[in-house]
């Protein structure tokens, strides 16, 4: 099997074999060249240009070292093999061909634009397309007959499309004959899990081309204490970390939750993704994205500005965008404003920039909850809920509910912000000052 390299900024040389090659280079993987991994925040941070031809390289890249790690340290612990090899083998290629398509259906400006899908779909439903109703299905298939042919194995061994979103995309895949548990949902909380290669790429990757710290963490540290955990009924294998290793998951967690703060809703962002949105909608044909998989495929980050440019003389958010002109954030709330006073505040103050400037204004409101960072509730070996912690002189997995005062102190982000024209900015602030001033009295 001959080998590709990529040389790639974060992981040095990422290595591809001929079959994933020639998936990389089709036309359909070839558009995430042309896809910004952060949406409109290369207007805020000038080398945020990435994209997420890079992004699933390096994914494919960690899942394959994950993978193997998690694998290895298991055989060291417990004195087996979790796999024999030819099925090791054949879960690796199946991750990793998991990894390298699983953003084929992003979007325009990636996350930004996914409120014009029509009809309650997704980015993640055009990716089922595209590696089930494109070119890219049949070289998923030859790869699944080389690996036959390689190991002399049978159809049991096979790799299809099918097979590829029945472990990653698939909606309650449990219920469908062909799902192997609990194998299966083990392969998919590589992609999809509080540990999974997603969020570690993107974490160092947008943190590099940021050129910020908030993202960066102990990578090697964290991939060398996976490990996984089977309970005595074998009914659940999860990916589980090492004591050891628990530091370099706080690292990656508290990364995350800074880079959203301080990265993915800074104030700025959020107002150029506010009129990038209005700027598609009134490209798009009924301000939806096309359900044609073929049709979707032909926009792309260049064909948006290349529109959004045709339009600006007779669009005012057009103008805005192409000529960075955004409203001033007058007022933020805190990082945690989950008070029912808080938004009380907000709305009074809204009512009184209204009433004294009579001018527009913006409300925005980023949140994440805390559910989507750590898990941080107890262990449970039956339901597979929480994220098992190995201690090497006992049998029974601790969790980070009761390991991690740090990520367990980690509150819901919920913050709020006003915003007006930039001429009314300082006037705007006086009055909030004044009001401000009266509630603390």
């Amino acid at each position: 099997m001959s080998v590709y390299k990529f040389r790639d900024p974060i992981h040095g040389f990422i290595e591809v074999s001929n079959l994933e090659l020639k998936i990389i280079d089709t036309a359909p993987f070839q558009r995430l060249r042309n896809i910004k991994q952060l949406a409109t925040t290369y207007l805020v941070y000038h080398g945020a240009e990435h994209t997420r031809f890079g992004h699933s390289l390096g994914v494919m890249h960690l899942v394959t070292k994950a993978f193997d790690s998690a694998l290895n340290n298991y055989k060291i612990v417990y004195s087996k093999e979790l796999f024999d090899n030819t099925k090791r083998e054949w879960y690796k290629q199946i991750l990793r061909l998991i990894a390298l398509t699983h953003d084929l259906g992003h979007a325009p400006f990636s996350h930004a634009s996914e409120a014009l899908f029509d009809n309650g779909i997704n980015h993640e439903d055009f990716t089922k397309k595209i590696i089930c109703d494109t070119e890219i299905a049949q070289l998923i298939r030859d790869i699944g007959i080389e690996f036959q042919n390689r190991y002399k194995v049978g159809e049991e061994y096979n790799i299809t499309p099918e097979l590829i979103w029945l472990i990653y995309g698939e909606k309650n895949p449990e219920m469908k004959p062909e799902y192997i548990m609990p194998d299966y949902k083990f392969l998919k909380s590589f992609m999809d899990s509080d540990l999974d290669c997603d969020k570690m790429d993107y974490l160092l990757r947008d943190s590099y081309y940021c050129g910020v710290n908030y993202g960066k963490f102990d990578l090697n540290k964290l991939l060398s204490s996976l490990n996984v955990y089977v309970n005595s009924n074998d009914k659940i294998m999860q990916l589980a970390v090492e004591r050891g290793g628990l530091h370099a998951f706080e690292e990656f967690v508290i990364a995350r939750y800074f880079m959203f703060i301080q990265v993915y809703f800074h104030k700025t962002r959020r107002y150029l993704d506010k009129l990038l949105v209005d700027c598609i909608a009134s490209i798009l044909p009924n301000t939806k994205y096309p359900d044609d998989v073929y049709e979707y495929l032909k926009w792309d980050d260049w064909a948006i500005i290349d529109k959004i440019r045709q339009m600006q003389c007779h669009y005012s958010s057009a103008e805005q965008y192409i000529k960075r002109k955004v409203m001033t954030c007058v007022y933020e709330t805190t990082a945690h404003s989950n008070r029912e006073s808080d938004l009380q505040l907000c709305n009074i103050i809204k009512k009184e920039l209204q009433g004294q400037l009579g001018c527009d204004i913006f409300i925005d409101t980023a949140s994440k909850l805390t559910n989507k960072f750590p898990t941080t509730e107890d262990y449970d070996a039956e339901s597979g809920k929480g994220i098992p912690i190995l201690v090497r002189y006992t049998d029974t997995p601790s969790s980070i509910a009761s390991e991690s005062i740090l990520l367990k102190s980690l509150k819901p982000i919920n913050i709020r912000r006003i915003y007006v024209a930039k001429r009314y900015a300082a006037d705007a602030k006086r009055i909030i000052g004044e009001l401000l001033q009266k509630e603390d009295d």
